[in-house]
């Protein structure tokens, strides 16, 4: 990939293809320069951080690519689980808030803004410049669309595609009949606010799988 961008003239545009912190202690050049990681951080192994995003322009029926000038802040107790991709910021960093936990084989694009203690569920999409509030829960392969804002202690349900913003303390789930959007708490799971239970469904230490 490297000697494509070479011939094409593209690396002096500081094109960074993403790293896999696998068996480093710190973090390489030129890396450092933008990506912070704060501490008692987990990032499991095959995650890639800190790649371009996916931004292109099309001039005269030829696309071009932008270039990506921020990075990505990844801060204290935060979860990263295997084979994730986490993009860096085109015109501000990607930001992943303090606790959040994030599952296998998630993708958050450039800009995105994620709050603090966060869930973010398997193969979940978080398309450019999204922003989550805190505490708020994306369940398993739901996608939220570009630019869109979900506000804090909110839950958008798996499978779900969400291209509208949610206030604060809402939930946003897929049925036969379409999407529902309604208040957290008129949801059977999340019935008194965001759910306590524990998030396999089986709270007991000793329980068998």
């Amino acid at each position: 990939m490297l000697y494509a961008l070479r011939n094409k003239g593209l690396l002096g545009m500081k094109l960074l293809g993403g790293i896999r912190l696998d068996g480093y202690d710190t973090i390489p050049k030129p890396y450092d320069k933008y990506l912070h990681i704060g501490t008692n951080v987990m990032i499991k192994t095959g995650t890639i951080l800190c790649g371009e995003g996916f931004h292109f322009t099309r001039t005269d029926g030829k696309l071009n690519f932008n270039t990506h000038n921020h990075g990505v802040d990844i801060q204290d107790d935060v979860w990263i689980g295997s084979n994730c991709t986490v993009d860096r910021g085109r015109f501000r960093d990607t930001v992943i808030g303090r606790g959040t936990k994030i599952d296998n084989g998630v993708h958050i694009s450039h800009n995105c803004i994620i709050g603090n203690d966060c869930i973010v569920a398997t193969g979940a999409i978080l398309l450019g410049s999204c922003e989550i509030g805190d505490s708020s829960e994306i369940w398993s392969n739901a996608i939220i669309h570009q630019h869109i804002k979900i506000g804090k202690n909110c839950a958008v349900g798996a499978n779900t595609y969400l291209r509208h913003d949610l206030a604060d303390n809402m939930a946003a789930y897929m049925t036969p009949d379409g999407l529902v959007v309604k208040p957290i708490s008129e949801t059977k799971k999340y019935k008194g606010g965001v759910s306590k239970k524990c998030l396999n469904g089986k709270c007991s230490a000793d329980t068998f799988w």
